[in-house]
């Protein structure tokens, strides 16, 4: 065979890969199976939550060494090969973001009876329909109050800009729909970070069209509580007042100039600690 050097040199060639790549899962591997017998108590039982404290702390350290290269976990998680949901196990999860909350904060919280009425039938209605709710809602409006004005609702401060009082119901219903999408991108945004933060090899997720559905696939969770808390987190936002050096460096000088002119006065004294002991009683 002419080629016989070549498909051997090929061969060896991939095999060599097929180890380097491999190697990276043993590892892994390896790195879980001390992590459940850190966990593991005198009676076999597993704590997750310890197991998950002991993947943690070694996330950044390295724990492979290949000709030289030190490699963190993190770094092993990346490269070790991919096994999905059917092979590795794990999580699947399904979000959905809530369209109702949002039309009523757009709102303002009205009680009209007919506004809250719409609601209840469109989400009776979704039940059974492919199309998103915002649809839905302006459906059964229209068949409560066929010539009522959402205007007269959604017409206030906060959708000012975006709604006027001669606004059209499909203007509105096109107005609510953007906020009500605007959500959906923001929170699936807001998942995908969290998810990425949460070291999960291979994560799944994507939006379900024409719903406010999030789909997410995590292959080799074994904490679904921890994930779950993770997912359902809500933010917090802080403020904090932060100085800037030129703001207090005058104030380092001034106590400086004070210091030195304390110790020529001689006022400054170092300052001992005396035990005084009590006679004894006779």
């Amino acid at each position: 065979m002419r080629n016989k050097p070549f498909i051997i040199t090929l061969t060896v060639v991939v095999a060599i890969l097929c180890a380097y790549y491999l190697s990276f899962s043993l590892v892994s591997k390896g790195v879980q199976q001390k992590a459940e017998a850190f966990a593991t108590d005198a009676n076999g039982n597993v704590n997750m939550n310890k197991k998950q404290t002991y993947l943690d702390s070694v996330w950044k350290m390295p724990v492979f060494n290949f000709l030289g290269a030190e490699y963190t976990y993190q770094d092993v998680q990346k490269s070790e090969l991919s096994l999905g949901l059917d092979l590795k196990g794990g999580m699947h999860v399904t979000m959905e973001v809530s369209p109702i909350e949002i039309i009523k904060v757009m709102s303002g919280n009205s009680k009209d009876p007919n506004f809250l009425k719409a609601i209840d039938n469109a989400r009776e209605m979704q039940k059974n329909s492919q199309e998103n709710f915002v649809t839905l809602f302006g459906n059964a409006y229209r068949a409560l109050e066929p010539n009522g004005q959402l205007s007269r609702i959604f017409s206030n401060t906060a959708n000012k800009g975006k709604i006027s009082f001669q606004s059209t119901n499909e203007e509105v219903l096109a107005a609510i729909n953007t906020e009500v999408e605007g959500a959906i991108d923001r929170s699936f945004n807001v998942l995908r970070t969290r998810i990425d933060k949460f070291g999960v090899n291979e994560p799944k997720i994507q939006r379900l069209k024409g719903t406010g559905r999030i789909q997410i696939e995590l292959p080799g969770v074994e904490n679904p509580a921890r994930v779950r808390k993770l997912l359902q987190g809500q933010a917090k936002l802080e403020f904090w007042e932060v100085w800037k050096a030129e703001e207090f460096s005058p104030f380092f000088s001034q106590m400086g100039d004070y210091l030195a002119k304390q110790e020529k006065a001689g006022k400054l004294t170092d300052l001992t600690t005396t035990t005084k002991t009590a006679p004894a009683k006779t």
